[in-house]
C-alpha cells in the first residue's frame, strides 16, 4: 500500500479501523518504539496545520507496520537459522585421513580411537535417553558406565549394544563384512531377523551380507584348565583372541590370511612369541617383534 493509499483510507475512516484491528505478531523493543514515537511528536508539534499532521500520522503508520513486518521477518528467519544450525551442530562426522589412529573424547566421558580410513558419526551432546552412534571402518570403544543410558554403535545393518565396556568393531562396507572383538565387559549384538548374541570376553562376532542374506556367528573363546582350545578358527580371530589373553597388539594382513584356519590348543604356559612362531611356521608367515608388539608379514 502506497503512502497517498495510507492517506486516502485515513481521510475515509478505514486506516484508523485497520489500525485498531492490527495485531503485531511481535513487539518492538521498548528503545526502538521511543525513538518512533519521538519522530512522530517531533513533526506534529503544531495543531494548527492539519494536512502535514495526518500525513506525518500516515507516514508514522506505514513506518509502524513495516517496522513490525519487519521485526516478524528478522524473528522468524532468526529461528529458522537458529534451528537449522542447531541440527546441524547436533550431529558430528569425523573421518580419519590420517596414517596413524585417532583418540577421541565423547560427551559422556567415552573414549573412541578410530584407525585409518574410518568415519564415526556422533551427536555432539548425548541426550538424557540414550547414547548412539554410527561407523564405518576400524574403531576401538572404550565406554563410560551408565545403565541408565545404554550405548548403541550402528555398523552394517546390525546394532551393538553395551552398558560400560571395552570393544573393537571392523566394519568393510565395500564387501559387508563387520567383526565385533569383546575385550572387557559384555555385549549384545543384534542382528536383523536373526538372534540375538550376547558376547562375553575373547569372543568375536562374524557378520557378512551376500546376495542381500546376513549370515552371522560367535566365535567363543574357549578355555580349560591348561588353556585355550581353537576349533577351527579363521587365523585372523585366533590373532585377535590371542591380542586379548596376552593383552598385546599383533598386526597383521586380513587379505593375506586368505581363508586359512587353526586347529589346537595353546597351553597358557607357552609364551605369545612361542605361539606366534609356530603359527607363522605352519603358513609359512614371517615374524617381526616390534617392542611389546608383533607383526605378521605376508607368506614368504
Amino acid at each position: 500500500m502506497t503512502p497517498e493509499e495510507i492517506i486516502l483510507n485515513f481521510q475515509e475512516g478505514k486506516c484508523e479501523e485497520e489500525w485498531n484491528d492490527f495485531q503485531p505478531a511481535n513487539d518492538l523493543s521498548p528503545d526502538r518504539s521511543a525513538k518512533l514515537w519521538n519522530t512522530i511528536n517531533k513533526n506534529t508539534a503544531s495543531p494548527t496545520v492539519h494536512y502535514p499532521y495526518i500525513r506525518w500520522l500516515a507516514v508514522a503508520a506505514s513506518m509502524l507496520f513495516a517496522a513490525g513486518l519487519s521485526w516478524l521477518f528478522i524473528q522468524k528467519n532468526e529461528k529458522t537459522n537458529g534451528g537449522t544450525a542447531a541440527t546441524a551442530a547436533a550431529t558430528k562426522h569425523i573421518s580419519n585421513k590420517t596414517p596413524q589412529k585417532k583418540p577421541l573424547t565423547l560427551s559422556d566421558g567415552s573414549t573412541v580411537e578410530l584407525s585409518p580410513n574410518s568415519t564415526l558419526s556422533y551427536p555432539e551432546t548425548f541426550n538424557t535417553a540414550k547414547r548412539a552412534v554410527t561407523i564405518n571402518g576400524e574403531v576401538n570403544f572404550d565406554i563410560a558406565k551408565a545403565p541408565a543410558k545404554p550405548f548403541s554403535v550402528s555398523v552394517n545393518s546390525i546394532l551393538i549394544y553395551v552398558l560400560g565396556t571395552r570393544f573393537t568393531v571392523n566394519a568393510d562396507e565395500a564387501h559387508n563384512f563387520t567383526k565385533v572383538i569383546l575385550y572387557e565387559g559384555r555385549i549384545m549384538v543384534k542382528v536383523p531377523n536373526k538372534k540375538d548374541y550376547y558376547l562375553s570376553p575373547g569372543d568375536i562376532f562374524i557378520c557378512k551380507k551376500v546376495n542381500d542374506t546376513l549370515s552371522a556367528r560367535m566365535l567363543q573363546l574357549e578355555k580349560n584348565d591348561d588353556g585355550y582350545v581353537f576349533n577351527n578358527y579363521p587365523l585372523d580371530v585366533v590373532f585377535d583372541q590371542l591380542q586379548i589373553i596376552y593383552n598385546t597388539t599383533i598386526t597383521y594382513n586380513k587379505a593375506a590370511l586368505g581363508n586359512r584356519s587353526f586347529i589346537g590348543k595353546i597351553d597358557k604356559r607357552d609364551s605369545l612369541a612361542h605361539i606366534l612362531k609356530s603359527i607363522a611356521l605352519l603358513n609359512n608367515f614371517g615374524l617381526q617383534k616390534q617392542g611389546y608388539s608383533f607383526i605378521i608379514t605376508n607368506p614368504y
